[in-house]
């Protein structure tokens, strides 16, 4: 649940940092990059459900 949440908030976050870039299109495009990378390793340390890593592969 706290994934969803810290996803829905980045989205914001995102959102917000576009319209603010609104004319300067290499601006955007550098921020959306800079943001996707912090979001791809923040993510991972966001707790989730207790027991399970998203890593972890089906046991044999």
């Amino acid at each position: 649940m706290a994934k969803i949440v810290f996803t829905l908030l980045w989205a914001g976050v995102v959102v917000a940092v576009n319209r603010v870039l609104d004319d300067i299109t290499w601006a955007q495009y550098l921020a959306i990059f800079v943001l996707g990378g912090m979001y791809a390793f923040t993510v991972n340390k966001v707790p989730g459900i207790r027991g399970k890593s998203a890593q972890e592969g089906p046991e044999a």
